[in-house]
């Protein structure tokens, strides 16, 4: 039976975000309490929307109950180090009993799998204390498994003693290599797994039931998952982009609570009192002369409660008792929250003058970056036009390019991994006069057609998109369509994502009128699979680009392809629209040569290519050398893997300077090698590979910054524009 062991990916992060912000944190094990009534019921509703709702149809049955079997043990122990083999034997006569329980609601397994977790990650605890301490030999050769997913787990503790040496003899010699003196880096490895198992003491129910149910939906489809209460807030707040509270970035720290962040805008910012590494010690509802609500203690408190602390209302007080880092003076601060817009994921443009005399003269580019598509889930919002919204945004920046008269538009979408379906539709309309943008299959079959209806297009001129890798779901809609059209150039690596599936978030208490603390949270379950308006689907393959750039990111395993349980690819019948005349096959010809020209003689991609060449060498390397001179050779080479991830450097460009992918939102910076999407729920281990508003309100961002990459892009779009102009 398929083991389920590789990382599910999501093209769209959950970020828990406060006003204060932090991860939607992979849950932990911890005091669990015995399943609810509450418990059950969730479960069981789960259950039904997967056997009736899905669109792959299927009911849950032993064959599922065996990959939701692999896929819980993968998502608490991904490397296979803290349970036995005997601890899988032992349960393993459950491996196909799990489609009944789910049905009946019976999460007996789910809690007492934990409570065997919890006992492992305390016989790990003690090794790793003692590990970190002990004499290492960094000049023997030995070696590491690269990629323990599929490894047989340990078979007694002396296997799993060897395992977790040479696990922080690997840790400690990445931080070497990052300069690091020895006993510097002891400390923080040790550090590290301390803040961890410290957070795994601090789960609750829903943090539990969380971690199971979507280890179970995700083996229908990577992008089925269950939400909490509270991680189903915080996605609410991630679409649209804005928030209320004090505005900081939170994490822990040996028990405290640390600001990460003050982000720009917030009432702590306007303020200026609180700064990044300062330690929140308590805080108290109400202002100091008005209310006499009791301090309460964040000392060793889960982040998610202290947040519920900080976070509130607009327009209400709260008290905040800090110690600063740099004088350790103690002190009250007392802020009123306000409403903050999170613009670092909203679009923004700016206008590039290209070419020069010697080169045909000079033309003015106006970029669109554009990290989401973003809009307010509040009905009522929406309705009243003050809602968040990306065509909105957008609109407003191409009728800002037009006034200054811009020659050409290009759309930055490498880092977007999607949104609103709705967003995109209406989007694309903005470059196109009526007519179909995506073809959506429901779970029967049936396929419906949904169309941009507004006449007319905001921006009628040269149109360049840039996509990439993690380019995926709704700006997939937006590229494939622009694509199909012939209404603009394409140029990225060499394909999208391939995220061609859509999600409805469903809450599981929507019929039942209940008390905040009786809420059940909601299903994110794919209902539907998109198809572009040539009847392409996206799913798997993607949306290939017209003129492709060298990028590492190409190469890299990060697709919806390379994930478990992706749907397939397939087509529907086209829609009926016409073409517009900007994209001649000829052209493309001409304007791929043109930079592949440019491109051999660049210094900057033949970095890329270099980059490209190293990393295929060692992309199916079975062992990590242990040996320090070894490692510090391999370490950077996969250093350029790890970069092209984290930023996009070196694999199709830098990030902006305000890096958007960065995560503000109390993680923790020093543990390596994190699971990637929170909202699949994985454990966040260390060991393991989230009125109109005032100005002042809203957090600033930097210019877009202009690399090798987008000179590229940028010389593309001029001789696309001259082109046209000359057709």
């Amino acid at each position: 039976m398929k083991q389920v062991t590789r990382r599910l990916t999501s093209s769209i992060g959950l970020v828990t975000i406060l006003g204060v912000l932090l991860v939607v944190a992979a849950p932990a094990v911890a005091q669990i309490k015995e399943p609810s009534d509450r418990d059950k019921a969730v479960a069981q509703r789960v259950a039904l929307f997967l056997n009736h709702v899905h669109i792959r149809g299927k009911q849950l049955d032993d064959e599922i109950s065996g990959y939701i079997f692999d896929s819980y043990f993968g998502t608490l122990d991904p490397l296979r180090m803290y349970f036995l083999q005997s601890d899988i034997d032992e349960f393993g006569k459950h491996r196909e009993d799990l489609d009944d329980k789910l049905n009946e609601g019976d999460l007996s397994f789910a809690f007492a799998v934990y409570e065997r977790y919890l006992e492992r990650v305390g016989d790990a605890e003690k090794m790793i204390n003692e590990l970190v301490g002990d004499e290492i030999d960094f000049d023997v050769d030995e070696f590491a498994e690269a990629d323990r997913t599929e490894a047989a787990f340990p078979k007694d503790e002396k296997a799993k003693r060897e395992l977790w040496r040479k696990r922080v003899k690997l840790l400690i010699l990445e931080r070497l290599a990052g300069d690091e003196e020895l006993k510097e880096a002891r400390e923080r490895v040790g550090k590290i797994y301390k803040d961890f198992f410290e957070r795994m003491r601090q789960a609750n129910n829903w943090e539990l039931l969380q971690t199971f149910l979507t280890s179970a939906t995700t083996t229908y489809d990577p992008h089925t998952t269950y939400l909490s209460p509270d991680t189903l807030e915080n996605f609410e707040i991630s679409m649209r982009l804005q928030l209320e509270g004090i505005g900081a970035a939170l994490t822990t720290t040996d028990g405290y609570v640390v600001v990460s962040e003050v982000i720009p805008g917030g009432a702590a910012a306007r303020d200026g009192t609180l700064k990044a590494t300062d330690k929140i010690l308590a805080a108290a509802e109400g202002g100091a002369k008005s209310d006499k609500t009791e301090w309460v203690d964040f000392f060793n408190m889960r982040l998610s409660d202290v947040v519920k602390h900080i976070r509130g209302k607009r327009g209400t007080r709260v008290r905040l008792k800090i110690k600063s880092e740099d004088t350790g003076e103690t002190k009250v601060l007392e802020l009123v929250r306000a409403k903050v817009v999170l613009k670092d994921r909203e679009a923004r443009g700016e206008i590039f003058e290209v070419g020069d005399d010697s080169s045909g003269g000079k033309i003015k580019v106006g970029i669109i970056d554009l990290p989401s598509f973003y809009m307010d889930l509040n009905a009522k919002n929406r309705k009243s036009g003050k809602s968040k919204s990306t065509t909105r945004d957008v609109q407003r920046i191409l009728e800002g390019f037009k006034k200054e008269n811009i020659d050409a538009v290009v759309v930055d979408l490498r880092f977007n991994g999607g949104g609103s379906l709705r967003e995109a539709i209406d989007m694309t309309g903005l470059f196109i006069d009526k007519g179909p943008v995506v073809q959506i299959k429901r779970p029967r079959g049936e396929t419906d057609v949904q169309h941009d209806e507004k006449s007319g297009m905001i921006w009628d001129g040269p149109l360049v998109v840039m996509t990439s890798k993690l380019s995926a779901s709704a700006s997939e809609i937006f590229a494939g369509a622009i694509k199909d059209y012939d209404r603009g150039l394409l140029v990225g690596d060499q394909t999208t994502h391939g995220k061609g599936s859509v999600q409805e978030l469903i809450g599981l208490d929507r019929r039942r009128v209940q008390r905040d603390q009786d809420k059940l949270g909601a299903i994110k379950i794919t209902i539907s699979k998109f198809y572009r308006p040539s009847g392409a689907s996206t799913q798997n393959k993607g949306v290939e680009p017209h003129i492709e750039l060298p990028s590492l990111r190409s190469h890299l395993d990060i697709g919806e392809s390379d994930l478990d349980f992706a749907l397939e690819f397939d087509r529907v019948k086209p829609a009926k629209f016409t073409k517009y005349p900007h994209v001649p096959t000829a052209l493309v010809g001409e304007l791929l040569a043109k930079s592949k020209e440019r491109v051999s003689k660049s210094e900057k991609f033949a970095e890329v290519r270099k980059d490209i060449e190293r990393y295929l060498k060692v992309k199916d390397r079975k062992q990590t050398p242990l040996k320090k001179s070894k490692f510090f050779e391999d370490y950077k080479r996969k250093k350029a893997q790890q970069d092209a991830i984290a930023s996009g450097h070196k694999a199709g460009g830098e990030k902006k300077k305000d890096d958007s992918s960065k995560k503000k939102d109390g993680d923790n910076k020093d543990t390596p090698e994190k699971g990637d999407d929170p909202k699949v729920a994985k454990k966040d281990d260390p060991s393991a590979k989230k009125g109109e508003e005032p100005k002042q309100d809203e957090a600033k961002k930097e210019g877009i910054l202009r690399d090798y990459y987008l000179d590229e892009v940028l010389a593309i779009t001029r001789e696309y524009t001259a082109a046209l102009r000359s057709s």
